[in-house]
């Protein structure tokens, strides 16, 4: 009895053994698990949330996005997160708009038929949205805007150097590069591209 009652203890002392070795190594594997997560999303991805209706209705706000600035040059179509160098534009935080224009390009946006031209080539701006009809010319700065010969009104401006052009896709509710409190953004305030929204998932391109 004395000999059975030995081997049982050992055997559950081993049992007990095993089973912690067991939860050492979950713990151990769930912890390079956590730290492997937030070193990617510190080094390579970024978590932010759509704070307002700019960009309606590609996103909207409250969604959750992941954007990324590695080895990231903007792009015209490209969809960024950006800080604001300007401390008298009022906006404290990151601004979500899509790119129009790279530097040294020229814009031309037609406000009579709500055309967006880039160096003379008509955008195919399929996500570009109007609450009401046509565009409000209160979203512009009027030191760009001139009347054509024909009657139209447009605003034209050439990037500078170091910069883009970037608009919110609801044409009637984002201020943006067309605005005087915004204007250009300067490329080394991007913090990244947008890649995909979280929920409904969204790849962007």
């Amino acid at each position: 009895n004395e000999q059975n009652e030995a081997i049982n203890t050992a055997e559950s002392k081993k049992t007990l053994f095993t089973r912690v070795a067991t939860v050492y190594d979950f713990l151990e594997i769930l912890a390079f698990s956590v730290l492997a997560v937030l070193l990617v999303f510190t080094l390579i991805f970024r978590v932010c949330r759509v704070d307002g209706d700019s960009m309606n209705q590609t996103l909207t706000d409250g969604e959750t996005l992941i954007i990324s600035d590695i080895f990231y040059e903007p792009e015209q179509g490209d969809i960024v997160v950006f800080h604001l160098c300007q401390g008298e534009s009022g906006f404290n935080q990151p601004l979500i708009k899509r790119v129009i224009a790279d530097e040294g390009q020229t814009v031309v946006i037609d406000l009579t038929d709500e055309a967006v031209y880039v160096d003379g080539i008509k955008l195919d701006e399929d996500y570009a949205y109007f609450k009401s009809e046509g565009y409000n010319i209160a979203y512009f700065n009027v030191a760009n805007l001139e009347r054509t010969d024909d009657g139209h009104i447009q605003y034209i401006v050439t990037v500078p150097e170091g910069k883009i052009f970037a608009m919110g896709d609801n044409r009637n509710g984002s201020t943006d590069s067309r605005s005087k409190s915004v204007g250009f953004v300067d490329k080394n305030t991007v913090l990244g591209k947008v890649l995909f929204r979280v929920v409904p998932f969204t790849l962007f391109k």
